[in-house]
């Protein structure tokens, strides 16, 4: 079954729970790899997305962790990162990644196998991960976030 890409749907809102009250937001898919980074934080920055890859017309969960230019001077990670699906339910694990490869400078990048979305066509994707970051000789902080956004394709 090939995935017929129609454009990514995005919905706002937690969707551990039913989706009541989300916003949809309908984007066209320009390229390849072309997906949207959800992003928090000030000092660090926070990010993750649930990767479209166009050409092989695959979904897969990224996060990175980023010292940003001017703040704490930060060492950072990112791990445990993880592809979940929504079937209307409850939230399932699809993929995922420990990446423990270590603390980094500034920027760490992790993120899951690929799969193919339609194998689950009525269902939404999203992404969590742990992000860790300290100072140097400090207490590492620890935050295992999600954005609230979740990533559909209509497959036929």
């Amino acid at each position: 079954m090939r995935l017929k890409q129609l454009g990514r749907i995005g919905t706002a809102g937690g969707l551990t729970v039913a989706a009541v009250g989300a916003s949809i937001v309908f984007t066209p898919s320009m390229a390849s790899a072309d997906s949207t980074w959800e992003c928090y934080g000030k000092q660090v920055k926070r990010c993750a997305t649930v990767w479209w890859d166009d050409e092989a017309d695959t979904y897969r969960a990224r996060a990175k962790i980023t010292d940003v230019a001017g703040g704490g001077n930060y060492t950072v990670k990112v791990n445990d990162v993880k592809l979940l699906r929504f079937n209307g339910t409850r939230t399932l694990t699809v993929k995922s990644a420990k990446d423990d490869d270590g603390w980094h400078r500034t920027q760490d990048l992790a993120g899951t196998s690929s799969v193919n979305p339609c194998r689950w066509p009525t269902n939404s994707f999203q992404v969590q991960a742990k992000f860790t970051w300290k100072k140097q000789g400090g207490t590492a902080s620890t935050k295992t976030w999600r954005p609230e956004m979740g990533w559909g394709h209509a497959c036929n």
